[in-house]
């Protein structure tokens, strides 16, 4: 008698671990990839125009024109269109004066321009961000 409660036990637990399992993945919709960066590149654009971010009053537009897409002057210095950033980080900043990941590049703006609190790297903010300006491609001058 103990043996067949011990095995109608385990048929009963194995039964619900599959039922379980099977409706976790009904519920689990697989996520379109284009369509998350494209929210995640939005999301991103958002924010490179929110002063938010810090405390100077500035944004990210307010050195990078158009949404990054035209150069502007900062004092003496030239800042160029983005073109392609995503492809050619890591590389040397020269305002951080060191070899730096994208995200490093977009988190020292936050800090030294904006005058803002670094965003940590698992902050979705900062992931925004980054897959904005990696987004940003020259404009054609005809």
């Amino acid at each position: 008698m103990r043996k067949t409660a011990a095995l109608a036990l385990m048929a009963l637990l194995l039964t619900m671990v599959v039922f379980a399992s099977g409706q976790q993945g009904e519920k689990m919709k697989m996520a379109d990839p284009a369509e998350e960066l494209a929210k995640s590149i939005a999301r991103g654009k958002e924010l490179f125009n929110d002063k938010s971010l810090g405390t100077s009053e500035k944004t990210c537009n307010s050195c990078h024109m158009a949404g990054g897409t035209k150069g502007a002057k900062m004092g003496e210095m030239t800042i160029k269109p983005f073109d392609d950033l995503g492809s050619k980080y890591p590389n040397y900043f020269m305002m951080g004066k060191k070899v730096m990941t994208l995200s490093q590049v977009v988190n020292f703006c936050v800090v030294k321009p904006l005058k803002g609190e670094a965003l940590k790297l698992d902050d979705q903010k900062l992931t925004d961000l980054t897959a904005f300006v990696a987004s940003v491609k020259a404009t054609k001058k005809d």
